[in-house]
């Protein structure tokens, strides 16, 4: 059994410490404790396909939904947007977009009961 060292510092210390470095000595710390690194990326690997899953989810759902129809680029989509000027979009002004609208509270946005055929005002 491997013995170790109980530091009289708490781990949220640590981590106060390694923020505080600078990126080459982040660096240099991996290369002392190459076990970071490996934990790391299977972390990283696991949150995408946590993500990966989610988006072929929901990419079923909506499929489903629309019975195989195919969205129109005139079909509003998100905001004032219809689906065309989203696509249009340079990636660094949709990336904007999702930010902004990551930061909407779900909660706070009321719920409609609307009927299947309706259709957004203009």
């Amino acid at each position: 059994m491997e013995a170790r060292l109980v530091l009289p510092v708490s781990v949220e210390q640590v981590a106060v410490v390694v923020r505080q470095m600078s990126r080459a000595d982040r660096e240099r710390l991996l290369d002392l404790v190459p076990d970071l690194h490996q934990i790391a990326r299977q972390a990283g690997r696991g949150r995408l396909d946590e993500g990966t899953a989610a988006v072929e989810r929901a990419r079923t759902e909506v499929t489903q939904a629309l019975a195989g129809r195919r969205l129109s680029l005139d079909e509003p989509f998100l905001g004032e947007l219809t689906l065309g000027q989203y696509l249009r979009l340079p990636d660094q002004e949709r990336g904007r977009l999702w930010d902004d609208w990551g930061q909407v509270d779900l909660e706070d946005l009321e719920e409609l009961d609307v009927r299947p055929a309706a259709l957004p005002a203009r």
